[in-house]
């Protein structure tokens, strides 16, 4: 199995900064102060330390319909202000980046203290509500339970069992964390962050996505012929029950014992002829859609131009609660040889507990050659800790 750093997240860089103005422009009080807080949606993937790079999410992927920012007092808790944001326009357009202000009361503007900030987009995906009496407690344990993106309930756009339109209608919950940060600067113009670096969020996602892409070789030399592929299922005791919708929170212990079945005897997949129209494609070499040393974009742009050509079949798109284990599933098939029908299975496995965490994605290729079903998995890693050390013009420069 080979990993790949991609990126089917949204990454937000949230530059906050604590200004005192005149504000006749907002008709409020000359006295008031503010937290402007500068909100970017790169339109160009940042550039990671891994050895592929990262992918583009779709528009649906990426689409903000609801953000809400937070910031509490690092030692109490208390409530510094609180935003919330419907369908921001700049942000999900070209423009990419809206410019927010949070009013701060004078007296915290005068004695600043370090903060923890918080941000969530699209709590609605996952029967959440939020508002400006949230607490940080509250927020720290925000729990996406078995109703989302789980074994019975599966958000994706995919065809089959999954239902459409839940994407688009809410989203995909997305969440980030800065704990801790210091204010600098002086009264009446002060930041969050040091003296060098302001500081940066990243909105990621709280699932992870699992998509299947299927073919088989044209040129079928030996003298068994795919009859079908009768099941693809993802194994029980291996998706959470609940998981936390902040980053870095989850406490995993108790796993939904249901399989979670792409494939059975009521939809077999049949290669594709004149008769079965949107069956399994026949492709000259199957091997040309294996990830090799490209580019992580490179590869996902192959395999998307490849099913939207025809040449391989996409199925089970689907969006998951994250999870710590080794997701491991079973595909069985129908093979003829000799007049007679064969049944035969193949596991399929992540290569490590862990590269199902939040904000990782996993291709599982499938396909029929040389008397066979293969398997192949990429596997994205997701997004590492990291700390960037300087940024302009959406690259990162790493102190690491």
């Amino acid at each position: 199995m080979i990993k790949y750093i991609d990126r089917w997240m949204l990454l937000l860089m949230a530059m906050l900064l604590i200004a005192c103005q005149s504000s006749d422009e907002d008709n409020g009080s000359p006295d008031d102060c503010y937290l402007d807080i500068y909100v970017y949606a790169p339109g160009r993937p940042i550039v990671t330390r891994g050895d592929v790079g990262e992918v583009s999410p779709s528009d649906a992927e990426k689409k903000v319909n609801t953000l809400q920012i937070w910031v509490f007092k690092s030692g109490s808790g208390a409530l510094v202000g609180h935003l919330s944001v419907t369908n921001p326009t700049y942000l999900n357009g070209s423009a990419g980046q809206e410019k927010y202000r949070m009013l701060v009361d004078k007296a915290f503007a005068n004695a600043p203290e370090d903060v923890d900030v918080y941000v969530v987009a699209n709590e609605a995906s996952c029967g959440l509500s939020f508002d400006k009496n949230t607490t940080r407690a509250d927020l720290d344990a925000a729990q996406i339970g078995t109703g989302y993106f789980g074994t019975t309930n599966c958000y994706g756009q995919g065809d089959l069992i999954l239902p459409e339109g839940r994407i688009a209608t809410n989203g995909l919950p997305m969440s980030a964390v800065a704990k801790n940060q210091p204010i600098t600067g002086s009264f009446p113009a002060l930041r969050i962050g040091s003296q060098d670096q302001m500081t940066i969020l990243r909105l990621t996602r709280a699932v992870s996505k699992l998509r299947f892409v299927l073919c088989q070789n044209k040129n079928n030399t030996s003298e068994r012929d795919l009859v079908s592929i009768d099941g693809i299922t993802l194994s029980g005791n291996q998706i959470p029950e609940q998981t936390s919708l902040m980053p870095g929170t989850t406490a995993y212990s108790r796993y939904t014992s249901d399989a979670l079945t792409f494939v059975d005897e009521s939809n077999k997949l049949f290669p594709k002829t004149d008769e079965v129209t949107d069956g399994i494609p026949s492709v000259a070499d199957p091997m040309i859609y294996q990830y090799e040393t490209q580019k992580a974009q490179d590869y996902e742009d192959m395999i998307n131009a490849a099913v939207a050509a025809g040449n391989l079949k996409q199925i089970g798109l689907t969006y998951l609660r994250e999870s710590d284990k080794q997701l491991t599933g079973t595909i069985t098939y129908t093979y003829s040889e000799g007049g007679n029908n064969h049944s035969e299975s193949i596991d399929f496995s992540m290569a490590a507990p862990g590269d199902f965490l939040r904000n990782h994605s996993w291709i599982v290729y499938i396909f029929y050659m040389g008397a066979k079903i293969h398997v192949h998995v990429v596997t994205d890693i997701g997004m590492k800790n990291w700390t960037p050390d300087n940024e302009q013009d959406d690259v990162i420069v790493y102190n690491w």
